[in-house]
């Protein structure tokens, strides 16, 4: 029996050593070059073409008093829009799709730079932990309804935008909102909806995001800084307020918690807009991925529409604002 034993605790130990080994081998594995690729149409998302419409600018508190830096685009409607960007990026390319919802009158419009992005990089460039985006989105809503008197609540946002609104609404212990909308929405690497690397949009670090989640499954987040997401944007539409990497909490937290259990548990009125020109997705696979919510979510491909101009499209545009109003 002690013989048993002892060979039982010599394997687990030699085990326990082997997973640690691989997992920080894999973590210090060198990362990947970054790809030049030129897969996307950036001039949609263009800021110094944009019409400039009424906004103010509203630094707002979170809860670990920090303060997030927001446009708001007003209106004198009581519903608060909510409208969260793509990864990598800051609120500025939304200004269009925005500022058209608040001229019609259709919502007063939120475009909060996320922690780790935008005007907010230079305080602080990462989150703290996983889970303090949907945190945060919590205190943007409830800032939403104390100092703008919104009576309700949409939350909707464009590509990983849109898988975090998804991660949002998938948990039945956040805050509750009114209606959904995610457009072209990035719901993880695994989805069947994913071409490889987004694209190209990404350069991932595969290696060290195995590591790094190896950790994590036993509690271990000490190395959770570290990046494993690389952004191959021509240098052309770089600046100080673009983001170029995330680390391996942003980048679990930017997304889904899990595509399959989020949609599963979907209980919120939902409009999900793709373009079947997607650069990044495959359009004509989302339709069957959210057909275990079908009851609360509407999947509609636009034509002629790609990944980055869909925040721009005029039919887009008098969609989301049909769904709002009904």
């Amino acid at each position: 029996m002690k013989k048993n034993l002892k060979r039982v605790v010599i394997f687990l130990a030699v085990n326990l050593c082997l997973f640690f080994i691989t997992a920080f081998i894999l973590i210090h594995w060198p990362i990947p070059q970054k790809e030049k690729i030129e897969n996307y149409d950036y001039s949609s998302i263009d800021t110094l073409s944009v019409k400039s419409f009424r906004k103010n600018e509203k630094w707002i508190k979170m809860r670990d008093g920090n303060n997030l830096f927001s446009e708001i685009y007003p209106s004198q409607s009581k519903t608060a829009l909510i409208l969260i960007h793509g990864s990598g990026s800051e609120s500025r390319y939304l200004e269009t799709l925005a500022g058209n919802i608040s001229q019609d009158k259709i919502a007063t419009v939120i475009t909060p730079d996320l922690r780790g992005h935008g005007r907010n990089l230079k305080d602080q460039s990462d989150i703290n932990y996983i889970g303090q985006l949907e945190e945060d989105i919590e205190d943007i809503i409830k800032y939403s309804k104390d100092s703008l008197n919104a009576k309700k609540i949409i939350l909707a946002g464009h590509s990983s935008g849109g898988g975090l609104v998804l991660r949002y609404i998938g948990n039945s212990n956040l805050t509750k909102i009114d209606k959904a909308i995610m457009i072209a929405p990035y719901l993880g690497h695994d989805a069947p909806t994913v071409k490889p690397e987004s694209g190209g949009w990404v350069t991932v670090g595969v290696k060290r995001w195995v590591g790094l989640s190896m950790l994590n499954t036993i509690g271990i987040q000490n190395y959770n800084e570290k990046p494993v997401l690389f952004f191959n944007r021509p240098e052309a539409y770089e600046d100080s307020l673009q983001n170029k990497s995330y680390s391996y909490r942003m980048a679990v937290n930017f997304a889904p918690k899990d595509y399959e259990k989020d949609i599963a548990n979907l209980r919120t009125s939902s409009l999900v807009l793709v373009g079947e020109e997607d650069e990044s997705f495959y359009s004509g696979k989302f339709k069957e991925v959210y057909r275990p919510a079908a009851k609360y979510a509407d999947i509609q491909i636009m034509e002629n529409v790609n990944h980055l101009n869909i925040v721009k499209d005029s039919d887009v545009l008098k969609r989301i604002e049909n769904y709002i109003l009904n």
